[in-house]
């Protein structure tokens, strides 16, 4: 399956399931919000018993008043279910004492009824804004209180006297709704992240083995391409003596048999390389440390290269060391700045320019080589020292290489407890700086 489609198909998942997951909490919204609703509107009915109450209690003390030497007690008020299910508080006697209430000029007190209802909303926790409206019988509004003023829920109307109402328009705030489903928000946020993460999993997983199949198909190609011509070199040699054509041409004998031998040293140091890289990753790996004269091992490695290289090399060396010799693997550190020039020479242009300078700074070695090469582009840069990592501008241009050079230089240098930077632009070229810390260096007078 190709990467896009993949990240298509993850694409659509996620769709989907935050369409579901968003269809669901919508739904459990729509469900708590009425819940609340419902809950309002049963405070609303019993802030009316309560303010009814209230006046109950004013008529049996103005009864009481007026009537000395009569015993006089009216129970409070109580609402049957069947009064509240007709979202009404009047029946015939219920009506009868307003009545009477209105006629002792008791009234309906809308200062109280807020009083009442304001208490009852904060004992549920509804920090509700809302307005309580007294209206006649024509629905004229009579008298209103509270602060908001705005469109919200209306509770049901309920019957006060002479067709008399009272009813309130309650802003229902969404963070209030929100708080009474914080367990399903926070099972429903626990699940999404859980299907996500197994999802984001999966797809780590395929690109990693996506990217692992490229590397193996790329490094089977440049093992391919970059043995075969040299044991076709070998082959060719071993069948020229085998026959021996060349026995009696003493100087192409000689040719052809160091051309083998290079051949021959090159796929056994391809072969090292590799097999230095998987003991480094099994940690069987071990440094025979020396002192090296290093100037000594830059030199015979420029001769090497000055001699054997089809291109036009020049080489500036720099030396600061003050005396001192690096002790390191001298094998190991060979090869690495081997690698290093090596590089240099085959991703550069016809005329190569390679400074190597070598200084002690602050008790630390620096071996820094830079040439004029191609140079390295930022995005390759993050990835160069990856095991079978190549740069597209190498690939575009179709130089051979298994990509496993710089990723041998930095792990063999970290091996010695050091470290590889590198400082590169695209078209100007590259320079490679190594770090070999303070108790690899031996001071030796010369």
């Amino acid at each position: 399956m190709k990467l896009f489609t993949l990240l298509l198909l993850f694409t659509v998942a996620l769709i989907c399931l935050f369409s579901l997951q968003g269809g669901w909490l919508y739904y459990a919204y729509r469900l708590h919000l009425q819940s609340i609703k419902e809950t309002v509107d049963s405070i609303f009915y019993k802030s009316v018993e309560k303010e009814l109450d209230q006046r109950f209690f004013e008529l049996e003390r103005t009864a009481k008043e007026n009537f000395s030497d009569t015993d006089v007690f009216i129970a409070s008020f109580n609402v049957n279910d069947s009064d509240k299910g007709n979202n009404t508080v009047s029946t015939q006697q219920i009506d009868m004492i307003q009545q009477l209430m209105e006629s002792n000029n008791i009234h309906f007190n809308i200062i109280q009824f807020d009083s009442i209802f304001h208490s009852l909303l904060q004992l549920h926790q509804y920090p509700f804004h809302y307005q309580i409206n007294h209206v006649d019988s024509t629905g004229k509004t009579m008298e209103t209180s509270g602060q908001f003023t705005g469109k919200g829920f209306q509770t049901n109307v309920l019957s006060i006297v002479n067709g008399e109402k009272v009813y309130a328009t309650v802003k229902i705030s969404s963070p209030v709704v929100f708080r009474t489903m914080a367990v399903i928000l926070s099972v429903s946020i626990v699940i999404v992240l859980l299907i996500m993460t197994c999802i984001i999993y999966g797809i780590r997983i395929f690109i990693n083995q996506h990217y692992l199949y490229q590397l193996r198909e790329n490094f089977a190609h440049a093992l391919t391409h970059d043995m075969k011509t040299p044991l076709a070199t070998i082959h060719s040699v071993l069948i020229q003596l085998k026959n021996g054509v060349i026995d009696k041409k003493p100087d192409m004998k000689q040719k052809y048999c160091t051309i083998a031998i290079d051949q021959t040293l090159n796929l056994q140091a391809i072969v090292n390389q590799i097999l230095t890289l998987v003991c480094i990753e099994k940690k069987q790996f071990a440094l025979n440390k020396q002192t090296i004269d290093l100037p000594e091992m830059i030199q015979s490695l420029i001769d090497k290269f000055t001699v054997d290289s089809s291109k036009s090399i020049v080489f500036q060396t720099f030396y600061n060391l003050d005396n001192n010799r690096v002790y390191a693997d001298p094998l190991y550190l060979n090869n690495v700045i081997s690698n290093l020039i090596d590089n240099t020479i085959k991703y550069s242009g016809s005329s190569v320019e390679i400074k190597i300078e070598c200084k002690s700074i602050e008790k630390r070695v620096n071996i820094h080589v830079k040439d004029n090469g191609f140079g390295i582009s930022s995005i390759d840069q993050l990835r160069i020292f990856n095991r079978f990592e190549r740069g597209a501008e190498i690939k575009r241009k179709h130089i051979s290489g298994f990509g496993i050079g710089l990723s041998y230089v930095q792990q063999v240098i970290e091996a010695h407890e050091g470290t590889v930077m590198l400082s590169s632009q695209e078209g100007i070229g590259s320079e490679f700086i190594i770090t070999l810390p303070l108790y690899y260096i031996q001071s030796v007078n010369f």
